[in-house]
C-alpha cells in the first residue's frame, strides 16, 4: 500500500510522541491537524489513563489545537465504557483520580479494599506493596483482571521516558501468574471500535497516525485500518505502513497527494 487511500473519512492521532512531548508541541503538529480538519474528521487517542478525556481536551486547547471533547479518547474514558458494557461492577482500582472519575461516571461502584469482586489497573504514580496485596487477593478470588494498557514506558520529552502501566500489570502477573482478562487500550482494537461507533464508519475509513509501531501501528494493523508511523526509523519493512519522519513532512505529503 504505502499510501493513504482516497476513501478515508477520519484521521485518529496518538498524542504523546506524535503531536507533543509532555508539555512541548512537536514542530508542525498544529498546522498538520488544522489542514486535515478542513476535509476530514480528526480524533485524538491516548493510552494515558491518568487523565479524564476532559483534562486531555483542556491540554489540547491550551497547546493550541482546535477540537471538542467528544473528539478525545483516553484509555481511562474507554475503560469506563468497557466496564459498563461488560457488566463488570464492584471494582478495586489501581490508578489515578482521573481513571476513578471515568469509572464512576459510568455508574460502576469502586470498592477500596480486598472485598472488591474485580480489578482494573491503570498507571498509578502511588503504586505500593499494599496495593499489590489487595489486587492479588481480588485476582485470586477469580475476579476479572482488566487493564488500561500494558505499555512499558511513555515519553515525557524527547529521548526521556517514564515507567508506564505495564510496570503495575507485570508485578501483578508475577504474584498471581494470571494474565489480564482484557486489555482496553492499544494495540487492542477496542479503542478504534469506540471511535467507529461514535462516527458510524468502517475500519477501512480510518487512518491511524502514531509514533509507536508496537502500539499505535499494531492497533491499526489489527483493525485493518491504514497506518502512518511518524518516526525517523527507516527499518520498518511492512509494506502496509506508511513511514513519515515528522508532522511537517506528513503535511507536505498530504498537500501533494
Amino acid at each position: 500500500m504505502n499510501k493513504i487511500p482516497k476513501d478515508i473519512s477520519l484521521f485518529a492521532f496518538d498524542l504523546d510522541g506524535t503531536l507533543y512531548f509532555g508539555e512541548s508541541l512537536i514542530e508542525g503538529a498544529i498546522d498538520l491537524i488544522s489542514f486535515i480538519q478542513k476535509n476530514y474528521n480528526v480524533v485524538f487517542f491516548t493510552n494515558n489513563s491518568t487523565k479524564t478525556r476532559k483534562e486531555i481536551h483542556s491540554k489540547l486547547i491550551h497547546l493550541g489545537f482546535k477540537c471538542n471533547v467528544n473528539e478525545v479518547f483516553t484509555s481511562s474514558y474507554v475503560a469506563g465504557k468497557y466496564l459498563s458494557e461488560a457488566g463488570i461492577d464492584n471494582v478495586y482500582v489501581i490508578g489515578s483520580e482521573g481513571l476513578r472519575s471515568e469509572i464512576l461516571d459510568n455508574g460502576i461502584r469502586i470498592i477500596d479494599n480486598s472485598i472488591a469482586e474485580n480489578l482494573i489497573v491503570g498507571l498509578d504514580l502511588n503504586f505500593s506493596y499494599n496495593k499489590i496485596e489487595t489486587a492479588m487477593t481480588v485476582i485470586m478470588k477469580n475476579g476479572k483482571f482488566i487493564v488500561c494498557n500494558e505499555d512499558k514506558f511513555f515519553p515525557v520529552e524527547k529521548n526521556k521516558f517514564m515507567p508506564a502501566c505495564g510496570a503495575m500489570v507485570g508485578s501483578l502477573y508475577a504474584v498471581t501468574n494470571k494474565s489480564p482478562d482484557f486489555i482496553v487500550g492499544k494495540p487492542n482494537t477496542y479503542f478504534l471500535s469506540k471511535i467507529q461507533d461514535s462516527y458510524g464508519i468502517k475500519h477501512h475509513e480510518i487512518v491511524v497516525v502514531g509514533d509507536s509501531y508496537e502500539s499505535d501501528i499494531m492497533m491499526a494493523i489489527n483493525n485493518n485500518s491504514t497506518a502512518v508511523l511518524l518516526n525517523s526509523n527507516n527499518d520498518i519493512t511492512n509494506n502496509n505502513v506508511l513511514v513519515i519522519e515528522n508532522p511537517i513532512k506528513m503535511l507536505r505529503y498530504l498537500k501533494n497527494r
